[in-house]
């Protein structure tokens, strides 16, 4: 009798061993290119956390596996798609420092742009995120021309271009309000020479001569009202840079009596 139900105990503890080894097998028997899979399903339904985690699976347990490449590059875009642009763009970096000459580099250059662009705030004085923006898409268009992202990332550098011209403007027009006219005339001719294709320059032309007229430094200010109406001879302004120019020729002592 006890030597049948040792060899049951046997017989159990064996097939136990088996089912958990089994379980073992199963679970590891997981491939890299079968968590890629998972990621993108979760990816599909909006699963975004769960995708990392299928990703980050390949490359923690898969560390010679070319798949990781894939990985790394779809947990930078599952936090982009998640609207998460700060880990998107540090995860779009990573990819650029480890694979900088990959087929995908030029996506992970393009991607990491838009993570920027995408956290402009154009109300903001700090205009960090629009000036690294700039510096991204730039950095595409130079280094893959024949990238699927160029014509994109020509339109998008265009527009960090105008925004962070609009933001000198604004800050220009803010120093002039509050009286602050050497800072405004500083300011926006910095604008002339850094974006000298502007349609709005006889805006910054017209605050600039403004700012000279109210300083009293009349000569200056005759120069650059006269400067507005030859480049921009159509410009809104054109009225009021009439009339201030007739003040300014009847003279200082006509202007005071005004």
């Amino acid at each position: 009798m006890n030597l049948q139900l040792v060899f049951v105990q046997t017989i159990i503890f064996v097939f136990l061993s088996l089912c958990a080894c089994s379980s073992t097998y199963d679970k590891k028997a997981e491939s890299a290119q079968d968590l890629l899979n998972k990621g993108i399903h979760k990816i599909k339904i909006n699963a975004g956390e769960q995708a990392r985690s299928a990703f980050r699976q390949v490359i923690e347990d898969f560390p010679d596996s070319k798949k990781r490449i894939q990985a790394l590059l779809l947990i930078a875009r599952t936090y982009y798609t998640d609207l998460e642009f700060e880990e998107a763009k540090y995860h779009f970096q990573k990819f650029i420092d480890l694979y900088p000459t990959h087929n995908q580099a030029d996506r992970a250059h393009f991607f990491k742009a838009m993570s920027d662009y995408r956290m402009i705030d154009l109300a903001a004085r700090d205009q960090t995120h629009t000036q690294e923006a700039l510096e991204g898409f730039k950095e595409l268009i130079n280094r893959f021309p024949k990238s699927q992202f160029l014509k994109t990332a020509k339109i998008k550098y265009r527009e960090c271009e105008l925004k962070l011209a609009q933001n000198i403007l604004e800050i220009g027009k803010f120093y002039y309000r509050t009286g602050s006219y050497q800072s405004a005339i500083n300011r926006l001719k910095s604008l002339m020479i850094d974006y000298p294709r502007l349609k709005y320059l006889d805006e910054a032309i017209y605050i600039i001569a403004e700012s000279y007229y109210h300083e009293q430094n009349f000569d200056k200010a005759s120069a650059t009202y006269k400067k507005l109406l030859k480049k921009y001879p159509q410009s809104k302004f054109k009225l009021q840079v009439k009339s201030r120019l007739k003040t300014l020729r009847g003279g200082i002592s006509t202007m005071n009596g005004r």
